[in-house]
C-alpha cells in the first residue's frame, strides 16, 4: 500500500501598515515580516489526519532567496496571502482527474506546491554543488524526517517581525554633501524580485536593516574618483552606484538579448524583460 505523506502549510497574513524608517528613506507603508521560525501545519478543515509532524520552517534562513521565488504571484505591494488561499493551492491533494476543473489545470495541491518549491529546491542546490566538485553539500534536507521529524515537533512560531517598506524610498545623500544632482526615488517593491541579501549584503536576516550609509559613511572617495577602485568600498556614492548601476547594465544586456530571440520568433512580447535605468537623468530627480 503505497504510503501517504502530509506536508503542513501555515496561514500566514502580511499586513501593511503605516510607517517611516530614519536615515535616508522615507516610505508611506510597510510589509511585517516575520523573521525567525514559521510552523507549517495542514490546515483546519482540511479532511485529513497528518501521519507526518509538522515543518519547523526558518523563515530568515531563506532571505537570500527572492520574496516571489515562493510568493511567486505576488505584486511586491498587496498583502501577501497564504498558499492555500481560494484559487491558489486550495485542494490539500491532487484532485482525480474527473474532479478537475480545466481552468486550474496547472494549478498544483498544497502538498504538490510545498513539496515542489522546497524539497526540489534543496535537491537542485545538492546538485550544483555536486557539479561543481564541492565534498561538502549544504543545502536543506530533501528526505521526508529531514522536514517533518519523528516524533512530532511542536508547533513553534516566532512572534517577531520586521517592517519592510513598500512603495518609493527617498534616498539621499549625506546631509554633509553637497550635491549636484537631486535624491533617487527608489521603488523597493519593484526589487522584490532580487534577494535582499543582494543589496543587504551584510544583514543577518533577523536584526533591523539599517541604510546603506550607516556603514558606507565615507562622504569622499579615499582612492581616485573611479568607483571601481577598491580604497573606495566604504564611500557612498560608490557603493550605491556599484549595487545599482552594475545590476541596471545586466538588464539592458537581457533585453538585447531577448530582443534578438523576439525577432527570431523565439520567445513573444510578453516575455520581454525590461530594463532599468543606467543614466543619471534616469534615476536622480531634478535637484
Amino acid at each position: 500500500m503505497k504510503q501517504l505523506f502530509l506536508i503542513s502549510v501555515a496561514l500566514l497574513a502580511f499586513s501593511l501598515t503605516g510607517a517611516a524608517l530614519a536615515g535616508d528613506t522615507k516610505v508611506e507603508a510597510a510589509l511585517e515580516l516575520p523573521t525567525g521560525t514559521i510552523t507549517l501545519e495542514a490546515p483546519q478543515g482540511a479532511g485529513y489526519k497528518a501521519t507526518l509532524s509538522p515543518v519547523i520552517f526558518p523563515h530568515s534562513l531563506h532571505f537570500s532567496y527572492s520574496c516571489q521565488e515562493c510568493h511567486h504571484t505576488w505584486d511586491g505591494n498587496g498583502t501577501l496571502k497564504s498558499c492555500g488561499t481560494s484559487g491558489c493551492h486550495e485542494n490539500f491533494w491532487a484532485l482525480k482527474p474527473s474532479q478537475k476543473d480545466a481552468s486550474k489545470k496547472n494549478v498544483k495541491s498544497l502538498v504538490g506546491a510545498f513539496h515542489q518549491v522546497c524539497r526540489d529546491c534543496h535537491r537542485k542546490e545538492a546538485a550544483q554543488q555536486k557539479a561543481a566538485g564541492s565534498k561538502s553539500i549544504t543545502t536543506g534536507p530533501v528526505a521526508c524526517t529531514g522536514c517533518h521529524p519523528d516524533p512530532h515537533a511542536e508547533v513553534v512560531n516566532s512572534d517577531e517581525s520586521l517592517s519592510i517598506p513598500l512603495g518609493i524610498i527617498n534616498i539621499k545623500a549625506p546631509e554633509e554633501v553637497e550635491t549636484t544632482r537631486g535624491p533617487v526615488g527608489f521603488p523597493h517593491g519593484l526589487h522584490f524580485q532580487f534577494a535582499c541579501k543582494v543589496c543587504h549584503h551584510d544583514w543577518d536576516g533577523e536584526s533591523e536593516v539599517e541604510v546603506c550609509s550607516s556603514c558606507h559613511d565615507e562622504t569622499e572617495p579615499s582612492g581616485t574618483r573611479n568607483i571601481k577602485d577598491e580604497a573606495n568600498q566604504m564611500y557612498y556614492l560608490a557603493a550605491y552606484h556599484n549595487v545599482c548601476v552594475t545590476c541596471h547594465r545586466d538588464t539592458v544586456k537581457k533585453q538585447k538579448a531577448a530582443k534578438k530571440a523576439l525577432a527570431q520568433g523565439k520567445i513573444g512580447k510578453a516575455d520581454l524583460p525590461k530594463a532599468a535605468p543606467v543614466h543619471c537623468n534616469g534615476c536622480h530627480s531634478p535637484s
